[in-house]
């Protein structure tokens, strides 16, 4: 007795690469789009564009190390200073993760962090996961 699956590849040997495919390009994000949504919204967008990093970074270590929620609370209790750290976890995580020096990453994501630039580490960092899971286009 053979399994769907079993089936499904028998019919078409890319039907699971499809699959694969698809759960990797939930991570891939439009860098220019994120940016120029950022911008219109007044920063409001830069949330879901926080969510979405936080679970690809989670996808990448393969462990729930980053949560929204307790960065939400953390940034609105210290008033966004928590936001310059978790950029800089952040950026390290990724610089190990896609084989780059982690000290210097996470070191240009404290200085655009702290001038107000939080946009271009994120771009920075969305650029890096979107490498990882195979995509070059912005």
């Amino acid at each position: 007795m053979t399994s769907i699956r079993e089936a499904t590849f028998a019919l078409n040997p890319w039907a699971g690469h499809a699959l694969i495919l698809k759960m990797k390009n939930e991570y891939v994000r439009n860098i220019a789009l994120d940016i120029i949504l950022t911008i219109l919204t007044c920063g409001i967008y830069n949330l879901f564009v926080q969510s979405a990093q936080i679970n690809a970074l989670n996808s990448m270590l393969q462990s729930q190390k980053y949560q929204f929620l307790h960065w939400l609370l953390f940034c609105l209790v210290t008033c966004g200073l928590y936001h310059i750290y978790h950029e800089y976890r952040m950026s390290e995580d990724i610089a190990r993760l896609v084989g780059r020096d982690p000290g210097t990453d996470g070191l240009i994501s404290v200085l655009l962090t702290s001038f107000g630039l939080h946009i271009v580490a994120d771009a920075i960092q969305q650029t890096h996961i979107n490498r990882f899971y195979g995509s070059t286009d912005l």
